[in-house]
């Protein structure tokens, strides 16, 4: 199933759980992403987050 890159707002923050219904990935994949720096998050209370942008950059250049 291809991913519809429409439903990803390069202006908004999205939660990882979020991310992995996006991606189709387990929630431990973003989550090992994000340690790896590969997923550039945000920290907003005990939550992550990553933005929009930082995910289309991410499925672009893997």
């Amino acid at each position: 199933m291809a991913i519809d890159l429409r439903k990803i707002d390069p202006e908004l923050n999205y939660s990882l759980k979020q991310i992995a219904q996006f991606l189709e990935i387990s929630y431990g994949t973003i989550l090992k992403l994000r340690k790896g720096a590969k997923l550039k998050s945000i920290r907003i209370g005990k939550k992550y987050y990553v933005q929009g942008k930082d995910i289309l950059s991410y499925i672009h250049n893997g």
